[in-house]
């Protein structure tokens, strides 16, 4: 019994096999059901493999859209500090400019009150060409210089 033809042939043999017709036919028809189970089986089997590996794949693009999305969450908390960070700076430097100015003036105007006070006509003109001096100098002459430092994204400090 090497092969199918044997099996059939034993099968069919009535002294080897005894069964009749009837009970073949009815055996043949349990084996037919049997395999279209199996086949059934298989191809059930086949699109469970396939939706997970579907389900697989994406879970691995889910893994890598999380990664993503961290380097941006992390790339955003740096770019916000470095704006940050220049954004102070621009403070200060505008306090400073300011300030520096408002304390000069405010030194000139002392002085002149004390020269007018005295009726010192040297230092009352000393005092109004200080006043002139800090007045049409602009505190922005470096702002220009500032915001183009301050705009370029490859400085890391801005140094006047």
């Amino acid at each position: 019994m090497s092969d199918s033809y044997d099996i059939t042939e034993y099968a069919s043999n009535e002294e080897a096999y005894p069964i009749n017709c009837e009970q073949n036919n009815d055996i043949i028809g349990e084996v037919q059901e049997i395999g279209q189970s199996l086949s059934d089986l298989v191809r059930s089997s086949e699109r469970t493999l396939d939706a997970a590996q579907n389900i697989a794949g994406m879970f691995k693009e889910c893994v890598l859209a999380q990664e993503r999305t961290k380097q941006m969450q992390e790339w955003g908390k740096v770019e916000i500090a470095k704006t940050i960070a220049k954004f102070k700076t621009a403070q200060t430097f505008m306090e400073g400019t300011f300030g520096e100015r408002d304390k000069a003036l405010t030194k000139h105007y002392e002085l002149l009150d004390k020269a007018v006070a005295s009726n010192d006509r040297d230092l009352i003109l000393a005092s109004l060409q200080g006043i002139s001096s800090v007045v049409t100098k602009s505190p922005l002459d470096d702002f220009e210089k500032f915001v183009e430092l301050y705009n370029d994204p490859t400085q890391e400090l801005l140094d006047f």
